[in-house]
């Protein structure tokens, strides 16, 4: 508990600084084609800038995070579907969840990156050969 109140009293600044890194990825990956950005909350809404998924298309999310990996820089596939686990014996086709599987892809977004880090993870993922 001593640990959350500690961090709760950093909330605001950890917020502020992760709003600040999804910015910087909207902006500088506004231009890139083969790739699609989150969107932004709507206005009035809050936004908790916990992750910054990118979508990759023409099944090269696994060459992506393969490639970022070569550079130093750690992603993460963090949502599977629910239904396609075998535990739960689902015949269910949920196309729109098995593409988002396929082509979804976590970059870093956390307070501990640093501007050169951004810099890194931004200049690494424009000069993957798409």
């Amino acid at each position: 508990a001593s640990i959350g109140l500690a961090q709760l009293r950093k909330l605001d600044g950890m917020q502020a600084y992760r709003k600040k890194i999804w910015q910087a990825y909207q902006d500088e990956f506004s231009p890139v084609p083969w790739l699609s950005r989150p969107r932004d909350a709507a206005p009035g809404d809050r936004h908790s800038y916990f992750t910054y998924c990118i979508r990759v298309s023409g099944g090269k999310r696994d060459a992506l995070a393969k490639f970022l990996y070569a550079e130093g820089i750690y992603t993460t596939l963090r949502y599977h579907p629910l239904h396609l686990n075998p535990i739960y014996g689902s015949k269910a086709r949920l196309p729109v969840c098995e593409r988002l599987n396929e082509e979804a892809l976590s970059i870093p977004l956390h307070p501990g990156l640093k501007d050169a880090d951004i810099e890194k993870i931004v200049a690494s993922v424009k000069k993957f050969p798409a």
